[in-house]
């Protein structure tokens, strides 16, 4: 009989408990491991995904088994998309959609994010800290998986403030590590069913290194017929890779090589009276329930 492999994570178990179980149910032919949701380390490098637990290689197990608790169910979410991209048998737990599963998403559709670095656990270390400065390079972007409006972002000059940042502004597994794109504004370009309808620039005036409005960045609106085209398509297809028909898409164009990234796909982009956004709505609305 062939032997088959099976990765349990987050069933949080001992090693004797583990050796119980496999005892109980018999699985002289099953060898199963465990592992820590915690324990999830994922990273973008130049467009190359790669999603690590404790140096297991989830390629080699015939399933993986993963269990989550309120707590985690974003993490399940992100191993899902991840184990489903390389055809590894799994079963999916509840769906739960952040900042970092669209991450994911728009990397697999090799659509070019920012090189990015985040791990589950609770504590952060040297070995870490060396991986955060070579995948992320300095400075970095240290920001939470559910924030909004600029909030709870953070740029880090150097490795010397990365322990010192996740110390001071929370949970460090809520966060995520991302390379700082050199730029002196952005663009905001909404999705509507599957076309551009309003694209505006913002510019910070008083920020360090945020776009936002909301952080008192300027905005203008600008004719979509004036804006790159690579821009415009790059939104469009940031929007079906996550399979939204109304979306705002965050482009930024690194000033020092004129490449274009996508910082972020939001789910609610603000509308401003008697802006193109407002009239992007209205062109929604109406194609929605038809003329």
């Amino acid at each position: 009989m062939t032997n088959r492999s099976v990765l349990a994570i987050g069933i949080n178990i001992s090693l004797d408990e583990k050796k119980a179980i496999q005892k109980k149910l018999k699985l002289k032919d099953i060898t199963l491991d465990i592992a820590s949701i915690k324990d999830i380390i994922f990273t973008i490098k130049e467009g190359k995904i790669n999603v690590d637990i404790k140096g297991r290689n989830l390629k080699k197990y015939d399933y993986v088994w993963i269990q989550s608790g309120w707590n985690t169910t974003h993490m399940a979410y992100l191993l899902h998309l991840y184990l489903k991209s390389q055809k590894i048998p799994h079963n999916k737990t509840n769906t739960h959609s952040t900042k970092l599963s669209d991450i994911f998403s728009l990397a697999s559709k090799n659509i070019l994010v920012p090189n990015t670095f985040f791990h589950n656990g609770l504590r952060i270390n040297s070995d870490n800290i060396s991986e955060i400065e070579k995948i992320c390079k300095m400075p970095c972007i240290y920001k939470t998986s559910l924030g909004s409006l600029g909030s709870h972002v953070y740029l880090i000059d150097n490795k010397t403030e990365i322990g010192k940042t996740i110390k001071d502004n929370g949970k460090y597994n809520r966060y995520i590590f991302q390379e700082y794109i050199p730029n002196d504004f952005d663009y905001r370009v909404v999705i509507a069913n599957d076309k551009s309808t309003s694209v505006c620039k913002r510019t910070r005036i008083t920020d360090k290194y945020r776009n936002n409005v909301a952080l008192g960045a300027t905005e203008d609106f600008i004719d979509i017929k004036n804006v790159s085209k690579e821009i415009v398509e790059l939104a469009v297809q940031s929007a079906r890779a996550l399979k939204l028909n109304w979306a705002g898409v965050d482009v930024v164009t690194n000033k020092d090589t004129g490449q274009n990234y996508v910082l972020e796909v939001n789910r609610r982009p603000g509308l401003t009276e008697n802006s193109t956004e407002s009239r992007a709505a209205y062109k929604f609305i109406k194609g929605l329930v038809g003329r």
